[in-house]
């Protein structure tokens, strides 16, 4: 029976080529969207971490008791005694990142790596490709000089040589010989880190100072789960610990506690809120594409009401008619799905170009069988979704009626009422996503308006660290900085330059503990801390800042001379309240004091939507760095990439340039991720605006044939070309009008999913609904314009003759 009524679908689609394009055309965009962005949830959110029991894996951080700070790294000793008094792990490992020079062939690469304990290669399960991850013996303090390296870099630097294992490579600035011993597999990522890694070292090779240091917190830590402990255990055990060594440690760790979360949920936390809303967005398309293959099938269903009649008068059932409609909708669904799958290919191709890089496991995303199964099964149920309203409505005709010569059947209104019903449906769905998308534009406007406390225009940043090999002691790479800065200073068309360790919205921050001078002692538990940062005279003029107060640094500013610190007015508010700083001194240990010598503008540093936090600034001929970030300001700065590169080979043939990079072009990479939500989000919503002016334009127009008769005897009664056109429009008015309102109340009651991606915008904000209001209400007079002129058009006679 199935395979008879699948030879009628196939022919009788045939026949209606027409039809069968636009349903189908239809459906394969709103499927293509729903799979392509499906692909992306299943390879992020579903998909389990690509390790031996990846369900056991944990992060592990720190959250301070009394202010409900996150410290996302531990110190070495808290990681020590973690890894020995644990009953609930079975594996503690540590991990920092780090960044170095591959100082082979003609230039020095830069590169992105990990150091990590001789049990990294026990808590990911994870074999090497090539060779063997290290040894505890080669992990501990100056024991060999080994290295670990991508799947990645072997065949980008090395050209797969299946003979790396054992080759020694000139590695760092040093120029120090290491041993490749292994290669990781192909896409290996660690989740807890960040992103992509060239190589991997040993942790505890030189530790120095750190490893005795309890208040020195820079360490990642990971572990695994013993089988059968759950993450509540873990998190129990951790604060039983917290609680023992707060109590040995008073003055390091007060008020610190040790907390656990799934490697993966927290891997995912940043961007799970956008995926989710997109994921909405999508299944919102999916729905206004049924509603308008609905309508296009009732409007076919009154076009067939006479074959419908005389297969029920030959003895047809109502379920054998609603079979036999249900299969041709199934149909043209999984025909959709199939051509939903081509588009989707493609547009899975774009999603990817334009996302940004840090979405973790990008990389992954692909139309693997889970996305198949899911394309195949969302075209089934979309086949039926939109096919059963209309198969039960065309399956129980009134013979009587139907089987006279120009009649069109007494459930005529019951259709018109439904195909109204589906085009409010449309129109407040498409509404809805139209609101999220007006959301995000005005909130991402309101973050590119944000003045950030500093001019990133016609600045170029100069990242280096000299060479320890050429410069290995503090004098020598000091001196090297120096004359960069005089260099950089003579170049033509310079305006300023300054230096600073990180610039505005990157990526590494550090903190100072410090007190206040005079005032009683705190608490443990309860000290005080900033965001500090290391510059050089002139970067406050470079990066446009504004002194408040006091002065700049000067060059006499030096090792010999009384320290001094610059802070910025967040500082002030929260440790100088009501007081002028000037002349404060601030105790960051017995033998460092530092007198408080200016006050400059709060700066956004880590990112635009986050308030300035207290900075400290202090002068890097007093503390000296060797990697600093020059930000050189000129009227041609986007043009001077390869001249900075020329004077850094100038000064030295073998120096190594970390970066070069505007710091527009930060800006603009900082809103990536909001840009990314923006467009799909726009993309989605103005296919569903598309997706609701067809299903006006379609029900206006089929109103118009419907009712060319009754339009005949108004126009013969007296009615004028205005009367009818307005008699159109204002069906068409009603309707949007109807779904605006239902689409608002929608939009207010889901504002909690787009909430937490707004900033400086309320999610209930008036003039963005307002707009939307309006731009539906536009599309719906575009939509009923054509159907409205053709009815004002109608010739009285032949439209009272109309059958």
């Amino acid at each position: 029976m199935i395979a008879q009524d699948l030879r009628y679908t196939v022919r009788t689609l045939l026949k209606q080529r027409g039809f069968t394009a636009v349903a189908v055309l239809t459906l394969a965009v709103a499927l293509a969207a729903n799979t392509a962005i499906f692909s992306v949830v299943n390879a992020i959110l579903l998909r389990p971490l690509p390790f031996t029991n990846p369900e056991r894996l944990m992060n592990l951080t720190g959250i301070s008791r009394i202010d409900g700070d996150t410290y996302p790294v531990y110190s070495y000793p808290n990681y020590v005694d973690l890894r020995a008094q644990t009953k609930t792990l079975e594996t503690v490992t540590a991990y920092t990142r780090g960044r170095a020079f591959l100082m082979e062939g003609d230039e020095p690469t830069l590169m992105d790596g990990l150091d990590v304990t001789a049990n990294f290669a026990q808590l990911t399960g994870v074999k090497p490709r090539l060779g063997r991850f290290f040894t505890q013996a080669e992990d501990r303090a100056g024991e060999g000089q080994v290295i670990v390296i991508s799947h990645e870099l072997w065949q980008r630097r090395f050209n797969g040589d299946p003979a790396i294992i054992g080759r020694a490579i000139r590695f760092g600035t040093a120029g120090k010989l290491r041993t490749v011993i292994g290669v990781m597999p192909a896409g290996f990522r660690f989740p807890a880190d960040e992103g992509p890694r060239d190589f991997y070292l040993p942790f505890e090779e030189d530790l120095g100072d750190a490893r005795t240091q309890r208040d020195s917190i820079w360490i990642g830590v990971a572990g695994k789960a013993r089988p059968g402990v759950t993450l509540a255990q873990v998190n129990a055990e951790l604060d039983t610990i917290s609680k023992r060594l707060e109590q040995q440690y008073p003055n390091e760790n007060a008020a610190l506690r040790m907390v656990a979360a799934s490697m993966h949920e927290d891997a995912v936390k940043d961007v799970r809120p956008a995926l989710l809303l997109l994921f909405g967005a999508v299944a919102v398309v999916l729905l206004i594409g049924c509603a308008n293959v609905a309508n296009l099938l009732l409007a076919r269903a009154t076009a067939r009401h006479k074959e419908i009649s005389v297969r029920a008068a030959l003895g047809a059932s109502p379920r054998r008619i609603t079979m036999q409609l249900l299969v041709e909708s199934v149909a043209l669904s999984l025909l959709a799905g199939a051509v939903g799958l081509l588009l989707a290919s493609w547009g899975i191709d774009a999603l990817l170009a334009f996302a940004p890089s840090d979405i973790p496991r990008l990389d992954t995303v692909s139309m693997d069988g889970s996305v198949l199964l899911f394309t195949t099964l969302l075209s089934l149920l979309t086949g039926i979704a939109f096919g059963l309203a209309p198969a039960i409505s065309a399956s129980r005709p009134n013979l009587t009626e139907a089987l006279k010569e120009g009649t069109r059947g007494s459930t005529e209104g019951k259709r018109n009422r439904l195909r109204s019903v589906l085009v409010v449906s449309a129109v407040a769905l498409s509404l809805m996503l139209l609101a999220g998308a007006g959301l995000l534009l005005r909130s991402f406007i309101h973050v590119t308006g944000i003045d950030a406390g500093y001019d990133y225009r016609n600045a170029i940043s100069l990242e280096i660290s000299p060479r320890s090999l050429a410069y290995g002691d503090e004098a020598k790479f000091m001196t090297f900085h120096e004359r960069l800065t005089q260099e950089l200073r003579s170049m033509p068309g310079v305006q300023k330059v300054g230096a600073v360790d990180t610039t505005p919205l990157g990526p590494n921050e550090s903190v100072y503990s410090f007190t206040v001078v005079g005032r009683p002692p705190l608490p443990p538990g309860r000290g005080l801390s900033s965001k500090t940062l290391i510059a050089t005279p002139g970067l406050f003029d470079a990066m446009r800042m504004s002194l408040i107060r006091g002065r700049d640094f000067l060059p006499t500013d030096r090792q010999n001379t009384p320290k001094v610190v610059v802070v910025n007015q967040a500082f002030v508010r929260e440790f100088f309240p009501n007081e002028n700083p000037i002349g404060k001194k601030l105790e960051y240990s017995p033998d460092n004091i530092r007198e408080i010598v200016g006050v400059v503008n709060d700066v956004r540093w880590r990112s635009l939507t986050e308030d300035a936090p207290a900075i400290m600034y202090l002068p890097h001929a007093q503390n000296p760095r060797r990697f600093m970030s020059y930000v050189v300001r000129a009227p041609h700065a986007d043009s001077m990439a390869p001249a900075l590169r020329a004077l850094v080979r100038r000064l030295d043939q073998q120096q190594p340039i970390v970066g070069i990079k505007m710091l527009a072009g930060t800006r603009q990479e900082s809103l990536a991720t909001r840009r990314f939500n923006l467009m799909l989000l726009a993309v989605l919503a103005v296919v569903a605006l598309i997706l609701a002016a067809v299903g006006i334009f379609s029900v206006m127009s089929y109103a118009v044939t419907q009712r060319t008769a009754e339009i005949g005897i108004r126009m013969a009664l007296g009615a004028g070309t205005r009367d009818v056109f307005r008699l159109i429009v204002g069906h068409a008015v009603k309707l949007v009008g109807i779904g605006a309102a239902v689409g608002v109340a929608g939009s207010l009651m889901s504002s909690k999913a787009i909430g937490s991606l707004l900033y400086g915008v309320k999610p209930a904000d008036p003039w963005t609904f307002a707009a939307i209001v309006v731009v539906i209400s536009a599309t719906a007079l575009i939509a009923s314009y054509l159907p409205a002129r053709r009815a004002a058009k109608v010739d009285p006679l032949v439209a009272i003759r109309y059958d």
